[in-house]
Parts: C-alpha cells; structure tokens; sequence
C-alpha cells in the first residue's frame, strides 16, 4: 500500500457552525446592514466574528457602547479580528485600548498556520477587511514566488502496517507508557491508541499519525530492545522521511509536531550534538508555525468561532507540546554552547489536579524554568543571574532517574559559565555542584541496570569526573573513585565505544592531574633541599636518634613505590642497622637526606653512634649496597 494518495491528517477536528436557523435581532450592526446580512445582534456578532468585519452598532448614546464594551470584556476570548474592534471601543469611552493590537498574531486553525499581523501573507487580507469588501481576500501566500516550478508531490512510499504488526505496536506502546510517558507527557496515550487501533485496521489515521508512532515505537525499542536494530532505525527513518517530505510538511499538525518532539528525543540518545540541535530549532520553529507558543486570547482566528472551539478542546495538549518542546530545545543548546529559540512561552508548572500521579512533567518544566538563559551581556548580572539559578535549581525536587541527571546537566552547565565569568568559583557554589552531581551516580547506575539508556546515562557521570578534577579540591578529589567505579559499571554493562571512549578519557584527565601534581612536588623538594642546612654545627652538636631521622615519613600512612621512582631527582633507600638488622626501614634519598647524612657521618667520626649500612632499591627490585 503507497500512501502517496492517502490523505494527510488534519490539524485539528474541524468544528461545524450550529445548523439550526438564526434569529431575526432587533437590532443589527453597521456591517450587516450594510451588506444586508441576517445579524445576531450580539457584540461582536457572529456575521463579523467570521468575516473579520469591524462590528459596530449605529448607537450615538454613550450608554449603549458602554453596555457593549462590558459585553466584551465579559467574553472568554475576543473575537476574530478584535484588535481594531476593541481600539474603536475604547475611544468611545474615551480610554485606552483593551487589547494590544501589536501583539497580536493571526491563526488560520484549518491549516494550523501561524503568522505576525505585519506578514506579507496577511496583508492582501487585511486591506480587504479595512475596506469592508464584500469578499475580502483569504489568508493566502499571493504571488510568493514567480509559480514557474510545481511543487513536488509526496514522496512517502513505505508501508508501516505491513512492515510491523499491531500487536508488536501495542506492546511497544506499553513500553512507551512506562519509560518516556512519565517524563514527556505530551501524548494522549487512551487516544493514541484507539487511533492506532483504527490505523492498523483499515481506517487509514493520516500519515502525521504514523510520523508519531513511528516515534513511539523507534523509543521504546530502543528503551526495551523489542525490535533489531535494523528494523527500529528503518522505523525512525519512515518518521524522518514523513517529517521532512516537501509535501506532508505543507501544513503544520499536531500529530506532526508531536513526532518531531519524539525525533528529537531520539537523535539526541542516538546521534551527533549538531544533528540534536538542529532537530531540536525546527521543533521550536514548528511550535511558532502552529501558533503553539500564544495563548488563544493572544491571536486572531481566521475561521471564527468554529475554529477557536476546536482549538479550545486542546488547549492542554497545546501547552504541554509547547513546553516540552522548549525544554528539549534548552536543554540540547545550553549543553552544547548553541543559541535557544526562546518564543517567550509561560512556563506552567503545576498538572492537572486530575493528572495522573506518574505525570512527572512538571517536573522537568520546573527544572528547565530555573535556568537562566544566555541573554545578559552583562558579567556582573550574568554571574548573579547565574547564581541564582544555581541555588533555584538545587531546591527543585525530582523523582525520576532521568530527571535526577537532567538536573545534575543543567547545574554543570550552570557551573562552566560561571567558570568562564570568575577567576574563582565561591566554595559554596562549588559544594551545591558537587552534591547535585554525586546524587546522579546511583541513579546512572539503576539506569543502566535496567537497560534504559537515556542520552545522559554515560554524559552526566563523565562530566562529573571532568568538572571533580577541575575544582580540585579535598572535597572534590574523594568523590573520583565512586565516580570512576561507576563509570566503569556502565561502560561494562553497555559495552559500547561512546561509554569506553568516556572511561578512558576520564581515566587521562586524572592522570593528567596526578602528573601535573607530581611535578609540582618534585619542585617542591627541589626547593626544600637547596634550603635545606649543611653546616653539620647547626644541628647542635648533638647526633639525633635513627628514629628522628625518619619521623617525617613515619606520619605518612602510606607510600605508593612507583610515584617515589618516577622522580630521578630522588632515589629509594633501606636503612639496615647492623645491630638490628631484621627490620630494615626504607625512606626516600634526596637531596635534602643526602646531605643530612652527609653532616651526620662527619659527626660520627667524632661521636660515633648507630651503624648504618645503605641499599638502594633500583626498579628492579634489586638492592646495591651504598
């Protein structure tokens, strides 16, 4: 079966006028009377609703346009093309003007199009309507491009009912409901199903429903291994090629915008940082197509009442794919040092009272709402900002394992740019970054032990080893061993190049630093032995016990052999009285021993003492008697 002929789904269930016979009003507007239309009578009328007509009634007495300026605060939303209506309004009263018409869109929901009142598209619209033409010009693009080219037709050939069967999608589908639902609740999984149900069942669904599922099911494949790897990723490509085709892409859906948030979500497990971007910006360009990012008391309707009653019905799932989508686009541009498309959404934190208990989504908004974005030039104010972030992201509470390491990447990300802005990071902060980091090791680990493998599950604990080096402190240096433990389970259990390439590079980074602190003592007992004293009399006169010699390495607990032979400026001695010589004492032969010893057995000849025999220890083990 080709779905070249299939029809693409519709944006949303389109909604009918009433098909019972209109009253006769009393009273009828000046449009209507104009063009000898029947009128409801109400303000704004229906007739203009539609049209996008200017409703006025032909009242002089200020009473009457009060009572109906009243009658339009009083509406749930404002009316098509309210804009100009309520400026009108607001002059007879002699005040200001309810609504800003500047910041109003326009929304045709047939076609769930999108655009600014200024738009090019809009305008032949507009100038009908200003001059109350009889038929004024619909939302169209008018002369956009010479036409000397037809646009292509679908391109989509592949048949996903025959290529997996519905009882595999309906358990893939309970995968879904169990793993990514929780955290990503944009879907009406009750629905969904039925849809599907229908699809698989010869009531063809639209080919947006299949850009959806095929997300669904490339996800909980991947989160449950139910399919090859084979056959998840030539169900992610029918998604692409759905998603991408120059026809289907025409018309903006919900259906289709909800696959893209799916695809995104799976790059970003799957693929490159630059590939998740991009999925990522033409998933926010998308929710500003559709008009997502407003509320519809914020647009003008193109289709009137009928219209804005379909949009209504989905007013939550408008939000909740809107918000995800942002989330999913600052979470992959913050990480990645890339811009946000930030279309100023409002961030509703708070479900449903009637949502289910699992609905973990607010969650995520909360954790996504408390990170301040890349928009103050500012050091001063960014460094705030900044901190404050930090301290609000550090108070929000979560309960999914995923979104303990979401939170850990957002407070990381936070910390690299107050890195770049201080010279030096306040302890403070440093000890709310390591807390928040250390929390997301068990949570990897359950993670992985489930066979859930989120993007994060190797990124967050390999960015926690890198960011644990770089403070290099106390506090951050004893936290490397769990961190590198569990690095090392993970790399074990995935056993893949991604999570061994992790652990090696960890692995060099520490070395790196054990290195560079290696270095630094071997300067350090460079400098202690040039000030070291040499003048036998300086030491009193008085030979010190063996044990004196030796009590600054007896406070040392332990010794590890190969870092004391790295160093050619220092060598490994034993120690072998030769009247006890069953308990040889070894101790490191430095510059600074040297010539201690040097003083002591100028001293001796005069007072003799203890005997003592030298051995160097060489790497190899043996013993050279000195």
């Amino acid at each position: 079966m080709t779905h070249q002929a299939q029809a693409v789904n519709a944006p949303v269930s389109s909604a009918l006028p009433s098909g019972n016979m209109r009253q006769r009003s009393r009273q009828a507007c000046a449009p209507c009377r104009q063009r000898k239309r029947k009128c409801d009578g109400k303000f704004p009328c229906s007739a203009c609703t539609g049209y996008g007509y200017d409703c006025q009634f032909l009242d002089d007495s200020v009473k009457s346009v009060k009572r109906n300026a009243d009658a339009v605060s009083s509406l749930p939303l404002p009316s098509t093309k309210a804009a100009r209506l309520s400026e009108v309004t607001a002059k007879s009263l002699g005040g200001s003007s309810v609504i800003s018409s500047s910041s109003h869109g326009i929304l045709d929901p047939s076609k769930l199009r999108y655009m600014g009142r200024h738009a090019s598209v809009a305008f032949p619209m507009t100038v009908g309507l200003e001059l109350q033409a009889a038929k004024p010009p619909r939302l169209h693009s008018f002369a956009y491009n010479p036409g000397v080219r037809t646009e292509p037709s679908c391109g989509v050939s592949f048949n996903l009912t025959a290529f997996i069967s519905w009882d595999k999608v309906r358990s893939l589908m309970d995968v879904y409901s169990s793993t990514v639902h929780p955290v990503f609740g944009l879907l009406d999984m009750e629905r969904l199903y039925h849809r599907c149900e229908e699809h698989w069942h010869g009531k063809a669904q639209g080919l947006g429903l299949e850009a959806l599922i095929s997300g669904v099911i490339a996800l909980s494949s991947l989160f449950s291994g139910f399919l090859s790897e084979e056959e998840e990723t030539r169900v992610m490509l029918h998604a692409k090629e759905i998603l991408e085709d120059a026809s289907v892409s025409r018309k903006p859906s919900i259906d289709k915008i909800a696959g893209w948030i799916l695809r995104t979500i799976y790059v970003r497990a799957t693929s490159r940082p630059h590939s998740a971007w991009m999925c990522s910006c033409t998933l926010m360009h998308l929710v500003e197509a559709a008009g997502l990012h407003q509320p519809l008391d914020a647009v003008i309707l193109t289709t009137g009442s009928s219209g804005r009653k379909a949009l209504e019905d989905i007013t939550e799932t408008r939000d909740r794919i809107a918000q995800v989508a942002q989330c999913l686009n600052i979470i992959i541009a913050y990480d990645y040092g890339r811009s946000v498309i930030d279309l100023g959404l409002t961030w509703k934190r708070d479900s449903k009272s009637d949502a289910p208990s699992n609905d973990l989504t607010p969650q995520l908004f909360s954790l996504v709402g408390a990170v301040p974005l890349d928009n103050n030039a500012d050091p001063a104010a960014r460094r705030d900002e900044l901190a404050m972030g930090l301290e609000n992201l550090a108070k929000v509470s979560v309960e999914h394992d995923f979104l303990i390491l979401v939170k850990a990447d957002l407070a990381f990300c936070i910390y690299r740019r107050l890195r770049l802005l201080e010279s030096v990071t306040p302890p403070a902060q440093l000890d709310r970054v390591i807390e928040i980091g250390f929390s997301t090791l068990p949570s990897a680990r359950r993670l992985v032990a489930q066979n859930h493998p989120w993007w994060n599950v190797v990124c967050t604990v390999f960015q926690f080893i890198c960011i644990l080096v770089a403070i290099d402190t106390t506090e951050s240096l004893e936290k490397i061993p769990e961190a590198v433990e569990t690095l090392e389970m993970i790399a074990q259990r995935l056993n893949t190049h991604l999570a061994n390439e992790a652990l090696h590079t960890a692995r060099y980074l520490i070395n790196a630093s054990l290195d560079k602190k290696r270095k630094g003592i071997s300067i350090l007992e460079r400098v202690s032995g040039i000030s070291a004293p040499t003048d036998p009399d300086r030491l009193g006169g008085q030979w010190l016990p063996s044990d004196s010699l030796l009590d600054s390495f007896a406070q040392t607990p332990s010794i590890d052999m190969d870092f004391l032979l790295v160093d050619s400026a220092a060598v490994d001695i034993l120690f072998h009285d030769e009247n006890d010589a069953e308990n040889p004492l070894l101790v490191r032969w430095t510059s600074i021993e040297r010539r201690f010893l040097q003083s002591c057995e100028s001293r001796s000849h005069r007072n003799p003492g203890p005997t003592f025999s030298l051995h160097l220890l060489t790497r190899e083990g043996r013993r050279q008697k000195f």
